[in-house]
This record gives C-alpha cells, sequence and structure tokens, in this order.
C-alpha cells in the first residue's frame, strides 16, 4: 500500500459521523471527494506532523481532533483545498467521507463468504494466538498477531459506526455504482 493510501485510510479511520445537512452521494460529490482527497494527501509532505497528530488520535474524541486540524500550520491549505470543492466545512467533509467508508464496507461485507465478518477474523486470530502459545511458538510472532487482533477490533468498532452513518439510499448509491467508486478510490 502507497505511504498516501495509508494516510488517507488513517484519516477515513479517525472521524466519526457527524450530523450535517446530508448532501445525497452522487457521481459529481464523489468526483469532489477524490479530487480533495488527492489534494489533502499533497499536505502530508509539507506537514508531517498533521499526519503523526492524527496517528495518535483517539476517534472517539472528534471534537479535539478537528480542533487540532483548525490549530494545525496546515488548516489554511486544508480551507482552501475545501473552498474549491463541493464541501463547505471540515465536517461535511468527513460526513461524507463516513457515509462512504460506512457503505464500501456493507458493500464488500454483503460479498464476503458465509459468516466471515470482523467478529471471526477476530475470533480466528484469537485462537491462533492461544494455538501458538500452546506451541510455545516465539513471543515476537504472538506479539505480532496480537497487534493484528488490536487492529481488527479498533477498526471494527470504527467501521460498525460507518455502517450506521450511512443511509439505505448511500448504501444503494453506493451498491449500483461499486466498481465505479473502487476505480475513483484507487486513484487515491
Amino acid at each position: 500500500m502507497k505511504k498516501t493510501s495509508l494516510f488517507f485510510a488513517m484519516v477515513l479511520m479517525l472521524f466519526p459521523f457527524t450530523s450535517q445537512g446530508k448532501q445525497v452521494l452522487t457521481k459529481e460529490l464523489l468526483t469532489s471527494f477524490q479530487q480533495v482527497s488527492q489534494q489533502w494527501q499533497g499536505l502530508e509532505a509539507d506537514y508531517p506532523e498533521l499526519t503523526a497528530s492524527l496517528d495518535n488520535s483517539d476517534i472517539s474524541q472528534v471534537k479535539k481532533i478537528i480542533a487540532q486540524l483548525k490549530s494545525s500550520k496546515a488548516y489554511p491549505k486544508i480551507q482552501s483545498i475545501l473552498a474549491d470543492s463541493k464541501f463547505t466545512s471540515l465536517e461535511q467533509y468527513y460526513d461524507v467521507t463516513m457515509r462512504l467508508m460506512g457503505g464500501m464496507m456493507s458493500y464488500q461485507m454483503q460479498n464476503m463468504p458465509q459468516g466471515m465478518n470482523f467478529e471471526s477474523m477476530a475470533q480466528m486470530l484469537k485462537s491462533n494466538i492461544a494455538q501458538m502459545k500452546a506451541k510455545n511458538v516465539p513471543s515476537s510472532m504472538i506479539d505480532e498477531m496480537k497487534v493484528q487482533l488490536a487492529d481488527i477490533e479498533k477498526n471494527m468498532k470504527t467501521m460498525k459506526l460507518a455502517m450506521a452513518s450511512t443511509s439505505n439510499a448511500d448504501k444503494k448509491f453506493i451498491s449500483d455504482n461499486a466498481q465505479w467508486i473502487m476505480s475513483l478510490l484507487d486513484e487515491l
């Protein structure tokens, strides 16, 4: 995964749903979203502290994260990026981010094999960890599995929130346009 894609994924996961006036998801809105996201990624080189501060953020403290972004040296550039887009505020951009992420996750969950979900993946890792301990596998390997498990559990909470933030109309739009949306996101 490219470093900028990793940054974008991190940004996506840090911002829960906010109840702004909802723009219905459209191809035009998502094209604007993609353009804003690409420009946002460009900020990483000029403002590495922005990425570092987001990496250490607690997703349950949305107001703190937004305040952190607004007080950052990058905020004037963020405002400029948003001003040239379909988004009127940082909160509105992240509302669309969460709805898009939730809709894509719902779409992907529908297409997973029967019985496969976040909970089953976490349970499988827990079983693997227990088996590894029983077989006296080196602790470094077990620690790596524990990190993966912690990531899955953290992401599970965020994904459930994102999925709950996505309306049925948005989910239908995403399902009807999934291939186009995936190609759009691949450009990030």
